[in-house]
């Protein structure tokens, strides 16, 4: 299964017409997630930089899409990619969005990763998990069962953000700083900044 390339990432957000905002978006997970990786690769089993860059890009690629059709974005994202030949990273795409109890004893994946670092992007901003879920619940949490049920994954996301951060020299709050040093993608492969 092919992984894309950086340049085919940004084709395919072009051709689906992904809006410069959730292009921003996507861009702050993509580097939250490689900058997290690599302070994770010494654990044992080495996350896919590529994989989590196409991962990270692409995760919200069908978002604009099912605003209009009320599909599942990350479902209809991964379809999307498997019929562009890209299966490699529909996982990813299709599993950004859920965490489940039982995925916190799994083995840190490149899935995983995108979908912590997912939940530190509000908009184009990499902020805390508490910023996020505040956002989350505020924007999403309009009846009492939905509001109850964004608070229980927020515990979950806390637990998992413990996982991850007790195999990294760093803590959840340097995370921004390092994604920093990430340099931003670009058709070349990176624009060379960094900010």
């Amino acid at each position: 299964m092919k992984i894309p390339t950086m340049i085919e990432c940004l084709e395919l957000l072009k051709t689906a017409r992904v809006p410069p905002h959730i292009v921003a978006h996507s861009t702050q997970v993509a580097r939250c997630a490689v900058a997290l990786a690599r302070h994770l690769n010494g654990t044992g089993r080495p996350l896919n930089e590529a994989l989590l860059w196409a991962g990270g890009l692409l995760h919200d690629i069908a978002k604009e899409i099912s605003l209009k059709t009320g599909e599942n974005h990350a479902r209809l994202g991964a379809a999307l990619l498997e019929q562009w030949g890209f299966g490699a990273v529909a996982p990813i795409v299709r599993d950004h969005i859920e965490l489940e109890p039982s995925m916190l004893e799994e083995p840190f994946s490149e899935s995983l990763v995108v979908n912590y670092a997912d939940k530190r992007v509000k908009h184009d901003e990499i902020v805390t998990l508490d910023v996020r879920f505040a956002d989350l619940v505020a924007r999403y949490g309009k009846t009492p069962e939905r509001k109850a049920f964004l608070e229980r994954r927020w515990a979950l996301y806390h637990m998992l953000e413990r996982k991850l951060f007790a195999h990294t020299p760093i803590s959840p709050e340097r995370l921004a700083d390092e994604a920093r040093k990430v340099p931003r993608p670009s058709a070349g492969g990176h624009d060379g900044t960094t900010a």
